[in-house]
């Protein structure tokens, strides 16, 4: 709602202006003045609230400026064109701000995790136990994706089974979830196109022999696990760990695999 406000305020600021100014300047100037305004709303609010000031944009131009004035009535067709063109304008000039608003997002995550990231490797190598290694992957995910996190590793018979002391994998509503992620080899839940209602985000622990277990992710934002961004950095994560993890782990306990693919064919 305050995004709708804004854009109110804001072209009405720019119609007092143009109203002010009318006398030095040309109807094509006030126009200009109006897709103003509308960049200075697409630069801070959705798309959606954008949309809403370029069309109260033409609206007020046609009404206060657009002779007859004070009526919605055209009497020159050419302004149809006008507006048209100030309609698609606006539309594209809000386009581009929340493109580069999200672009802006994006780098700023990527920036974030990638700070997170680089003493991850350091911490990780410097974890000679298992439980150090989920330890420290406990306090990483916390600190980069805000969210709590468990590992599940591969049991006999390809069960999946907490590690560390966490709670059975049976108590998770997502646990058929984290099945699918683990015999599919890939990412499943929140933020992803398999099981986005899910309520955690589950990615395949893979190392050079194969898969360990699943990472399960519990954010405190599921939304944010929708950025492509975060999405990166969440696998980037979950390779890391499930080297350290691989190291960890009693030799031969986990027997080699290979992908479905490579097993199909």
């Amino acid at each position: 709602m305050r995004g709708y406000v804004l854009a109110a305020v804001v072209m009405a600021v720019c119609t007092v202006l143009g109203t002010v100014l009318m006398d030095w300047l040309s109807l094509t100037d006030i126009a200009m003045l109006h897709l103003i305004g509308v960049g200075v709303v697409a630069s801070r609010a959705t798309r959606q609230q954008a949309a809403f000031a370029a069309l109260l944009s033409v609206a007020l131009f046609d009404f206060f400026f657009v002779p007859p004035r004070f009526t919605f009535a055209v009497a020159d067709l050419h302004y149809v064109v006008t507006f048209g063109v100030m309609l698609v304008t606006a539309l594209v000039i809000s386009w581009l701000a929340e493109r580069v608003r999200a672009e802006a997002v994006a780098a700023e995550t990527r920036e974030r995790g990638t700070a997170v990231l680089s003493p991850l490797s350091g911490a990780l190598l410097a974890a000679n136990t298992l439980d150090d290694v989920i330890a420290v992957i406990g306090r990483q995910v916390r600190a980069a994706f805000a969210s709590d996190v468990r590992v599940l590793l591969r049991e006999p018979g390809g069960r999946l089974m907490p590690a560390g002391g966490a709670p059975s994998a049976t108590e998770d509503p997502d646990r058929e979830v984290a099945q699918w992620a683990f015999q599919a080899w890939e990412a499943a839940g929140v933020g992803t196109t398999h099981f986005p209602t899910a309520q955690g985000a589950y990615l395949p622990l893979v190392g050079t022999q194969g898969r360990l277990g699943v990472l399960a992710l519990k954010p405190d934002d599921p939304a944010r696990f929708g950025e492509p961004a975060v999405r990166w950095l969440l696998q980037t994560f979950a390779a890391q760990a499930a080297l350290a993890l691989e190291r960890t782990l009693p030799a031969g306990s986990r027997p080699p695999q290979v992908p479905p693919e490579a097993s199909a064919a």
